[in-house]
């Protein structure tokens, strides 16, 4: 008697191919360079402790804590007409836009993500947001890349003007291919219960320490990966530009620092501005983990990125042409690893001094309504 095999045999997509691939390559390479490995996780995770939490974990909680006190649902029906003509997303929507233009990624998406628990936005516009929301924040455009790489502040606004320009062109292009789908006249009820300003606070902080540690694992994984990726490109002598190609692909940071010293200017600031809108594996895979349990597709969103890295770099180039025409002079301390997003100190001041004071609005602003809201319910 023969028994079938009723089992379905499985079918890798090519996106799982894909990162199939990525995972083989990933082992070989650290297992064949475990000095590298450990050297450049060094240095991930001083660049974790020096720059990602300093400059992400605040407005981590603020977003939280903006989306629980009510606030993001407040500034959502101010701006819920001009959101709703140029993106076709909701008034919610748009606070994960801005935040993300503002603080950059992974802000946009952890937004989102949180709105969409709450059933403040739909499943379409969610996926619909992820397209354009997750961005590089100003400090590291300017700072990081125009002062710290290439020695001037203006060509750091130029690059952080045309990552924003393009962010904005896929997202109003998002609201024609959503059209059918997406319900944007969504009343915003929040679907939670009430909670304490105390249990509010607390709740935004552990979300936030939740998201931090998986940015920065990603972060400490890319750092060894392209570590080992580029004493191997070196060993093997291919051409620069296409080993500051691949690095801007897995790991925007590695990319912009590499593009830094090829020599040719147009050339290095046409590369940063496709590898600043494209943002690189890294930061794709951190926006994954924080929607891992959304049940949504990740497709629109890679395809989106890419569009943005080639949007970006057309703008770029038309901007060299008729808007910035000076070559600057490159930085002497140009850092070809993840050492090289290091933001300058007074920024880091600026930021937490700003971030404690947004903290504090936004506790007494929470405070304020729950005394509110008892007072309405003694007085019923």
């Amino acid at each position: 008697m023969k028994i079938k095999n009723t089992a379905k045999k499985r079918k890798f997509s090519p996106g799982s191919l894909c990162f199939g691939a990525i995972a083989v390559l990933s082992f070989f390479l650290i297992l064949g360079k475990s000095d590298v490995a450990i050297e450049y996780m060094g240095a991930g995770l001083s660049v974790c402790a020096k720059t990602i939490i300093p400059s992400l974990f605040p407005f981590m909680v603020i977003s939280e804590l903006l989306i629980s006190s009510g606030i993001g649902e407040l500034l959502g029906r101010l701006i819920s007409a001009p959101s709703k003509f140029l993106f076709g997303v909701s008034g919610a929507g748009s606070c994960a836009f801005f935040l993300g233009l503002i603080c950059g990624f992974p802000i946009g998406a952890k937004t989102a993500a949180s709105m969409y628990e709450k059933g403040m936005i739909s499943r379409e516009e969610f996926e619909h947001l992820l397209t354009f929301s997750n961005n590089p924040s100003s400090a590291f455009l300017i700072s990081a890349v125009g002062i710290s790489l290439f020695s001037d502040k203006n060509f750091g606004l130029l690059l952080y003007g045309c990552t924003v320009l393009s962010a904005g062109i896929i997202g109003i292009a998002g609201r024609f291919i959503f059209r059918n789908k997406n319900k944007t006249d969504i009343v915003l009820v929040p679907s939670f219960a009430p909670k304490s300003s105390i249990l509010q606070f607390t709740s935004a902080v552990q979300s936030a320490a939740r998201g931090i540690i998986t940015v920065c694992a990603y972060v400490i994984f890319f750092s060894a990966f392209v570590g080992c990726l580029g004493a191997t490109i070196r060993e093997m002598g291919v051409p620069e530009f296409f080993g500051t190609v691949m690095f801007g692909f897995f790991e925007l940071t590695s990319g912009v620092c590499s593009a830094a010293v090829i020599g040719n200017f147009k050339t290095a600031a046409v590369l940063c501005a496709f590898f600043a809108g494209w943002s690189g594996l890294s930061v794709h895979f951190q926006i994954m983990s924080i929607c891992a349990d959304k049940g949504i597709s990740f497709r629109n969103y890679f395809l989106a990125k890419l569009c943005q890295g080639i949007l970006c770099a057309g703008l770029m180039i038309l901007s060299l042409k008729f808007i910035y025409t000076k070559e600057p002079d490159f930085a002497d301390d140009v850092f070809l690893t993840l050492q090289g997003q290091n933001i300058p100190s007074p920024i880091i001041t600026k930021i937490a001094v700003v971030s404690a004071l947004i903290v504090l609005i936004l506790l007494f602003a929470i405070v304020f309504r729950n005394k509110t809201g008892v007072n309405k319910k003694r007085k019923i």
